[in-house]
């Protein structure tokens, strides 16, 4: 029988690992060994190998006690050669950097979401795991727009499958109630990193003309501030205007995209969209630039409008376009958009496995 080794590192169990958990238990089903393997810099368990133990699926954590250490390593060496496995599927550039370095690889495909900017760690990272992808037997881009972005990089174009993300990535829980906001408005969100190409800076220096037009607009802002430095202080200063709520990172935004008039994603460079996937689904009016996988993600969606990139004159535009009573919105739209066939998670798994085969 076939076996797959799955690895990830990150810190919690969220919409990606949900998706790789579907697909996992979707070929464990069909017959086949699966291994998750989770690169853990915190205590215990990883909450993604707990779940694949819950679901029946092997599972280990393995100890990742700093960014350069040499002892996950190890770790996944030892582990592929006990056990064996076929493919070794990889999603992000950690399990991508470790899978480039082992002596004894077996088929590796790596599944990558994009890249960030976020500190100069991270733009470090992104370089370590361009060579690392670049030595991949298959990479899986989220979109076709991050496919173009790697293949400009020297990623062979035919060892390249867009996969694409699907609903599976979604919270499967109950929906909760919309968050308790004044009533007083309109209601503007923003959810996602702090960084540079995020646009953050770009939504918050229009913010004074939106409030001119709606003098008690409010705009709620979620997510984990950058690094101090430059970006940081700009973004301090323009939070500190009236009517603007920062409310930190929040593990579940469904809430507040509930309770939102408006989404606003001003991307400078955005290789899917998560938030935006996610508020098109709850039938939230979106707001998204016109870079990366948001315009194909914004097909078929009544309720985005796109606007061009890095454009405050655009993005205010769209805004306003947006919170106009007709501008349509509600509850049908979302369910109609993330049912779409291009969501199926299945889709996702058979392209997967079409990938594994040539790998």
């Amino acid at each position: 029988m076939p076996a797959a080794l799955f690895l990830r590192s990150s810190r919690h169990l969220g919409g990606i690992e949900r998706q790789m958990l579907w697909h996992a238990r979707r070929l464990h089903e069909a017959g086949w060994r699966v291994i998750v393997a989770c690169l853990h810099r915190g205590q215990g368990e990883h909450p993604l190998a707990r779940a694949a133990r819950e679901a029946g699926l092997s599972a280990i954590t393995l100890a990742d006690p700093a960014p350069w250490s040499l002892k996950p390593l190890r770790a996944l060496a030892r582990l592929v050669d006990e056990r064996r496995p076929d493919i070794l599927h990889t999603a992000d550039y950690r399990g991508d950097a470790l899978a480039a370095l082992l002596p004894n690889r077996p088929g590796w495909l790596a599944e990558t979401q994009g890249h960030t900017n976020e500190h100069w760690r991270m733009s470090l990272w992104n370089r370590v795991d361009m060579r690392a992808l670049r030595r991949a037997d298959a990479v899986a881009p989220v979109s076709a727009a991050w496919e173009t972005w790697l293949a400009a990089r020297g990623v062979a174009p035919g060892r390249m499958t867009v996969l694409g993300n699907s609903r599976a990535i979604l919270r499967p829980d109950p929906t909760p109630e919309p968050a308790h906001l004044p009533d007083d408005g309109p209601h503007l969100l923003y959810a996602g990193r702090f960084s540079p190409e995020k646009g953050v800076d770009l939504l918050l220096s229009i913010w004074p003309q939106l409030r001119a037009r709606w003098p008690q607009a409010r705009l709620w802002m979620l997510g984990t501030l950058p690094a101090a430095g430059r970006y940081r202080r700009r973004v301090d200063a323009l939070m500190a205007r009236p009517g603007v709520h920062y409310l930190g990172h929040q593990p579940d935004i469904r809430p507040w995209l509930l309770a939102a008039d408006v989404v606003a994603v001003p991307s400078r460079r955005e290789a899917w969209g998560m938030t935006a996937f996610e508020a098109l689904c709850a039938g939230t009016r979106v707001v998204a630039a016109r870079t990366g996988g948001l315009p194909h993600l914004c097909r078929g969606a009544p309720h985005a409008r796109l606007f061009t990139p890095d454009d405050a004159h655009a993005l205010l535009a769209g805004l306003v376009a947006a919170l106009a009573p007709d501008f349509p919105h509600g509850a049908a739209l979302g369910r109609a958009y993330r049912a779409q066939p291009r969501f199926d998670p299945q889709r996702r798994h058979q392209i997967l496995l079409d990938v594994y085969d040539n790998c």
